[in-house]
């Protein structure tokens, strides 16, 4: 009975075991149910909380690249705006030219408006025109279009600029299409004859082992642009010799796989397509060059090496052994001369050409002209005629002081010289004894108005910055384009 009353006993135990376990288990299973279906809300949650912030992010993206497309575009049309009123400026000067009252008096005068296209531009950009001392935070006269009530004037965002760089300043490359004359080649000779320049055609060089002679040199500029096929050559006096052999072996032998174009550089950049010629060249030489229509050297708008290259192919020396009209300036003591003179003629185009350095001459210091007894009082431009350039000239090399004061304006002086410019004299370097041909310096400069313009204009909107590079030949009424360039 004992027995039967323990197994009793046992098997109520063994059931309320078994009733926990279930109980156990289903409550194991709801709190499995349970996870599963948390898990599930977070996985939910995460996804749609990086869809959401994906979508957001996209559309901020899609917002910074419209807002850099708007300011892109605003920036555009700004450098586009700057470009059109300086073209207008350019135009407005040759309509000036023609009228019955002005034209005379300009052509005269021979007074430029790009010279005060700064001047010009303000009033466009600020309503306000504003003329203040050079070098002195002082105002001489203000004027405010928008208060006169000048709509349209002022108030810009951004910003615009334009400048205005004429080519006739250069040596014009091209020329050669048309045939070779001797003249044409000194000039590139003279150019490049001063000994600073040795470094740059030493053909024995190793780390330079294609560069070329100065005159290889020319004769290759020559050769690309020629209608013939053979090759140029040009002897240690800078004269043309026979041509014979092929031009193109400069090419096919060297790394330049090619041959030479035998027509017209279409850009100045198409230069380093010409054998020997590289960043060293361009860099001595490519503001002094150009590829457009540019006949006389405009000694209101040379640099200091074309000016050399004019004076050295006129000076008149008697000395013997020395070519008075090829290489006087190979003479390292004519050649310094020469050059101290055309940098102090560089220091006096620059001088004049800026409105705000005469506006303090003639008011400040109640000065009545830039050179008395030489050049006309309350002149506007360095040089009216090619007489008068002369009358410059010979001023220089006379008087003792005025090489020194137009030596300080001259860009190519400090790079040269540095401060050596200060003790420089025109007494001390012998120009008293330099005469010049004027016949020959006649022949080869002009103080025209020039005609054919690089326009560079400048837009900014926001930290967006467009510019636009042109050439506009005004030889052709309103302007007409010969080279277009967006970036």
């Amino acid at each position: 009975m004992n027995v039967n009353r323990y197994s009793k006993i046992a098997r109520i135990c063994a059931g309320f075991w078994q009733t926990l376990d279930g109980v156990a288990s289903d409550r194991k299973k709801s709190f499995k149910r349970r996870g599963v279906a948390l898990l599930l809300v977070l996985t939910y949650i995460v996804v749609m909380a990086s869809t959401v912030l994906a979508g957001f992010l996209n559309s901020q993206v899609s917002f910074s690249i419209s807002a850099n497309v708007r300011d892109d575009l605003k920036a555009y049309y700004k450098a586009k705006s700057a470009l059109n009123l300086g073209r207008l400026m350019l135009t407005y000067q040759y309509e000036l030219e023609q009228d019955e009252f002005f034209g005379e008096r300009l052509r005269k005068s021979n007074f430029q408006l790009y010279q005060i296209i700064d001047l010009l531009l303000t009033p466009f950009k600020t309503g306000i025109v504003s003329v203040d001392v050079p070098n002195a935070d002082r105002t001489i006269a203000s004027y405010n279009l928008k208060e006169a009530g000048v709509d349209a004037m002022g108030d810009e965002s951004g910003d615009f600029n334009v400048r205005v760089m004429p080519e006739a300043g250069r040596i014009n490359l091209n020329k050669f299409a048309n045939g070779v004359k001797q003249n044409d080649i000194y000039e590139l000779c003279m150019m490049v004859a001063n000994s600073e320049f040795d470094d740059l055609f030493n053909a024995r060089s190793s780390l330079h082992s294609d560069r070329l002679s100065r005159m290889d040199q020319i004769a290759a500029l020559i050769d690309w642009v020629d209608a013939d096929s053979e090759k140029t050559y040009i002897n240690s006096d800078c004269k043309l010799e026979e041509a014979s052999g092929d031009e193109s072996g400069l090419y096919i032998d060297q790394r330049k796989k090619y041959k030479v174009k035998n027509a017209k550089f279409t850009t100045l950049d198409e230069l380093y397509e010409v054998a020997g010629f590289g960043d060293d060249l361009m860099e001595a030489f490519g503001e002094t060059l150009t590829v457009y229509p540019v006949e006389k050297i405009n000694v209101n708008l040379a640099s200091a090496k074309v000016m050399y290259a004019a004076l050295c192919n006129s000076v008149e020396i008697d000395r013997a052994g020395i070519d008075s009209r090829i290489w006087a300036c190979a003479d390292p003591t004519i050649g310094t001369q020469l050059l101290a003179l055309s940098m102090a003629l560089e220091g006096y185009q620059q001088f004049v050409s800026n409105p705000m350095n005469l506006l303090y001459l003639y008011t400040v210091e109640n000065e009545t002209s830039v050179i008395p007894g030489v050049v006309p009082n309350g002149t506007v431009v360095p040089f009216r005629n090619i007489s008068e350039f002369y009358k410059v000239v010979k001023a220089l090399t006379s008087d003792p002081e005025l090489l020194p004061k137009f030596l300080l304006y001259s860009p190519t002086a400090y790079i040269m010289f540095g401060d050596k410019i200060l003790t420089m004299t025109a007494a001390g370097l012998g120009l008293s004894n330099l005469t010049f041909n004027t016949s020959k310096l006649y022949a080869n400069i002009t103080t025209a108005s020039p005609r054919v313009f690089r326009v560079v204009a400048t837009g900014e909107y926001g930290d967006t910055k467009r510019t636009l590079t042109t050439v506009m030949d005004f030889n052709v009424t309103g302007g007409q384009y010969l080279y277009w360039r967006e970036y």
